[in-house]
């Protein structure tokens, strides 16, 4: 993979650190062995990294961004959670981002086209391209996918994550209907570039498009854009939040009279109770919240047209 070296022209990348969470997806482990080998065969330099507790693939990041002996390439193999902690480690540095999915979702990977198969994504990080991407902020925290308040962010924060790591997606879908009847539809201030106010009881945050899957809540989302998307839901309720579900599953949910969906700089979230926020599919603390597109980009490794 051709990487920029220090002069501004391109070199081969001879160094990787690997930051794995072998936890991530079905036999995270043994894909994790299969795939540094794979790489060490092409001949490169593979330094492993495997993360204990939330939090150490951030760390993990942050070291190798700021070391003097820099790796050509960190690469997050897991799912969309440790993606987020390495963006956050990276971020603002020179260090490129690579992705080998492991996890329940890979949103990030089926956003970016990277393959699934662990051949497949090491191939992309061998003859991939680096681009720039523009990252989301909320209350000092970078995302790459989305961010959330309201009913999914509830749904999240509540998640058991041995019956995640059991069921995977399905864990998401049990907890939510779990949640319908007795989740607390709070009403919440969403404030939009300083200009203008509405007022909603769940609202999705995009900076790319896919959500939960191959559905989408902010269709017209991209990491280039200097804007974020943003979907604000009305109605309050079980039965709007179903009526919300069905809509966006079927694709039509930015027809319906009590969404609206516009794109904006940045946005602030309040409510006179407690809330949670998540973002790229994990707990983020709680309202309120200042969101917004970064002005800083991250560099990206994403198939190239030598990937196949």
């Amino acid at each position: 993979m051709a990487v920029n070296n220090d002069n501004g022209n391109m070199t081969q990348a001879r160094t990787i650190k690997l930051i794995a969470n072998p936890t991530a997806g079905r036999a995270g482990g043994k894909k994790l062995e299969l795939a540094a080998s794979y790489l060490s065969e092409k001949g490169v330099t593979v330094d492993i990294c495997i993360t204990q507790k939330r939090g150490d693939a951030l760390e993990a990041a942050r070291s190798a961004a700021s070391s003097s002996q820099k790796p050509d390439m960190a690469v997050a193999c897991g799912g969309d959670g440790t993606i987020n902690e390495v963006v956050n480690g990276l971020a603002g540095s020179a260090v490129p981002l690579g992705v080998i999915p492991l996890g329940t979702v890979n949103l990030y990977a089926m956003e970016t086209g990277i393959p699934m198969d662990l051949r497949g994504a090491c191939d992309v990080l061998l003859k991939g391209e680096v681009k720039r991407i523009r990252l989301g902020k909320v209350n000092g925290r970078y995302f790459l996918l989305m961010a959330g308040v309201g009913f999914d962010a509830d749904v999240v924060y509540r998640l058991d994550l041995a019956l995640k790591k059991k069921l995977g997606k399905v864990a998401y879908v049990l907890t939510g209907l779990g949640r319908l009847a007795s989740y607390r539809y709070d009403k919440l201030e969403i404030e939009i570039d300083s200009s203008r106010k509405v007022q909603g009881y769940s609202v999705v945050v995009g900076n790319m498009k896919f959500y939960g899957g191959r559905v989408s809540i902010t269709p017209h989302a991209d990491f280039s854009k200097n804007q974020l998307d943003i979907c604000v839901f009305k109605g309050k309720g079980a039965l709007n939040m179903l009526k919300y579900t069905f809509g966006v599953m079927m694709g039509k949910h930015l027809g319906f009279n009590d969404v609206e969906y516009v794109s904006a700089r940045s946005l602030k979230i309040s409510s006179a109770r407690k809330a949670y926020i998540q973002i790229d599919g994990d707990s983020c603390g709680s309202l309120p919240a200042e969101l917004s597109k970064t002005e800083e980009c991250l560099s990206v490794v994403l198939p190239g047209k030598d990937c196949k």
